[in-house]
């Protein structure tokens, strides 16, 4: 492994570890460019009062944890929406689970895969996106249709989160925009219903 990936790797792991409260105020142009995208993958109840919106990498680790803290979040709170940035910065295998996900809303199969991906152990690869699938009753067959239909659809959404965690200043996965409030790495439930409230 080259100096500089370790270097990288060891940035993103400091920012995740020392940066969970806001870390500055994003412009309000940012929100609605984030949130209100059509084919941005949302969790939605039927009302809600509060968005989240999460830029994530299924193969960081600190995001993995921020889904499980993000699920007690809406078990607490049922009027929280989240809208799902992918943000896949950590290769190949990232951007494959990012562009699977993002297609499975075509089979309505979101929220399980998501949680599925999330739920893979160890580094993501293609073997595991494939596992988060079948777990989640995603038609792969389908899938890789949609994928390559699509294709052009999904980066575009994929670009988008990247220029939008860019222009946030965010400097790694996970990222977390609140109101107008950006977090970066895992916040802890205090630390996030504090927010929503």
């Amino acid at each position: 492994m080259r100096l500089s990936t370790l270097r990288d790797a060891f940035v993103f792991a400091l920012f995740a570890l020392v940066a969970p409260v806001p870390v500055a105020v994003a412009r309000e142009t940012a929100f609605p460019a984030m949130s209100e995208e059509v084919l941005a993958p949302k969790t939605l109840p039927k009302s809600y009062d509060v968005t989240v919106i999460v830029f994530s990498d299924y193969g960081c680790p600190y995001c993995k944890k921020l889904h499980g803290t993000l699920a007690q979040l809406l078990a607490r709170d049922p009027k929280v929406r989240i809208v799902w940035r992918d943000w896949p910065i950590f290769g190949g295998a990232s951007l494959l689970a990012a562009q699977a996900a993002i297609a499975s809303q075509w089979q309505g199969k979101h929220a399980a895969f998501n949680a599925a991906l999330f739920a893979q152990p160890g580094r993501i690869t293609e073997a595991s996106v494939q596992a988060a699938a079948k777990v989640a009753k995603v038609d792969w067959t389908r899938l890789q249709s949609d994928m390559k239909t699509r294709m052009k659809e999904i980066n575009t959404v994929i670009a988008r989160s990247n220029a939008g965690a860019q222009a946030l200043k965010f400097e790694g996965t996970p990222g977390l925009l609140i109101g107008n409030a950006r977090f970066g790495g895992a916040a802890s439930l205090i630390q996030l219903m504090e927010a929503v409230a």
